[in-house]
């Protein structure tokens, strides 16, 4: 039998995240709905990001680092992480973010800022040539005498997706240990990482729950795909016994428009479950991708199985530059989107 060969983990995430039960969600759709709060694997590193960053950044000071570098939206998640991540370590964060410095910071943003982070601002071209940038960034961390080290976007990579591989193994645990044996697990997929991560880990750990992804911004066709390749790659780097299922469950349709762009409805279902459950989804990721499940469920309530998990994501704290269309909606004033 083959050792896999994985990069050091770092402590970082709290863990086990718990499984909450959402009782008057179960009741409306007849099966047993369970949350699993991953949003809550730490305050400022809270959400799916910090699982990935416990290989990443292992990673990084196994190399020597003392810079890490990632891109995302002005309210990325994983940029928040990142900074999080490198002010708890002593580490120096390089962020480049997409858009123009605005005249008051917000959400996640305002964190990164708050942390120490050195933001970037680029262009809608820039952003398009990440790649470039993410170098010219390295040279210059080089020129000063660092030694940096690149997160990908939402650190979606092979290693980045080892986090969801420990945390399908987490999730088998909690299973064997007297959490309800669930027939599907789902979570939101922007890239697919964590998806990919979770395939592998149920090969690994036994975990008999089919595993589904919503996603929220790319075609279901081109976020297969990246799981799948994330997989190949996975096991030929590490030596894990894992390979690309046969199938590659997704719920597609529920992109609505596009990552960042928000409608209404996705809105309201973060209030209705708030109110109904008072668990707080944010708006880019988690909002969209329950909004779906939960029409799914409208049309057929078995259709996933009689006991559900959803993984909250994380994502909180952007949901704070949406205050004012919230206010709006929560006063009864919002337009609705057709």
């Amino acid at each position: 039998m083959v050792t896999p060969k994985l990069p050091p983990r770092l402590n970082l995430a709290d863990t086990p995240t718990p499984i909450l039960k959402l009782e008057r969600l179960s009741a409306r759709f007849g099966i047993e709905f369970h949350v699993k709060r991953d949003d809550l694997t730490g305050l400022l590193e809270s959400g799916n990001k910090v699982r990935k960053l416990e290989f990443l950044v292992g990673e990084a000071l196994e190399q020597g680092a003392d810079t890490l570098i990632t891109c995302g939206t002005l309210q990325s998640n994983c940029c928040r992480a990142v900074s999080a991540v490198a002010a708890r370590l002593g580490l120096k964060a390089v962020l480049a973010v997409k858009g123009e410095k605005p005249a008051v910071y917000d959400g996640n943003l305002l964190l990164d800022k708050l942390l120490g982070a050195q933001v970037v601002y680029c262009s809608e071209a820039e952003f398009a040539q990440i790649d470039q940038v993410l170098s010219r960034l390295s040279a210059e961390v080089r020129g000063r005498g660092g030694r940096p080290y690149v997160i990908p976007e939402s650190g979606a990579t092979e290693v980045g997706a080892l986090g969801y591989v420990a945390c399908a193994q987490e999730l088998a645990e909690q299973i064997r240990h007297g959490a309800p044996a669930f027939d599907t697990v789902m979570i939101t997929d922007f890239s697919g990482g964590s998806q990919a991560g979770l395939l592998m880990g149920k090969q690994l750990s036994g975990l008999a729950a089919e595993i589904v992804g919503i996603p929220i911004a790319d075609p279901a066709a081109r976020v297969r795909d990246y799981i799948t390749a994330t997989i190949r790659s996975a096991a030929a780097r590490f030596d894990l016994a894992v390979e690309p299922p046969k199938t590659v469950h997704l719920v597609d349709g529920y992109q609505g428009l596009g990552r960042g762009q928000i409608r209404d409805e996705e809105l309201a279902t973060i209030v209705t479950l708030a109110r109904e459950e008072g668990i707080v989804l944010d708006p880019v990721y988690t909002g969209k991708a329950f909004l779906g499940l939960l029409d799914r469920l409208r049309r057929d309530p078995k259709q996933f199985g009689n006991r559900v998990c959803f993984i909250h994501t994380g994502g909180v704290f952007s949901l704070f530059p949406f205050r004012e269309r919230l206010s709006r909606l929560l006063d009864g004033t919002a337009e609705q989107s057709p």
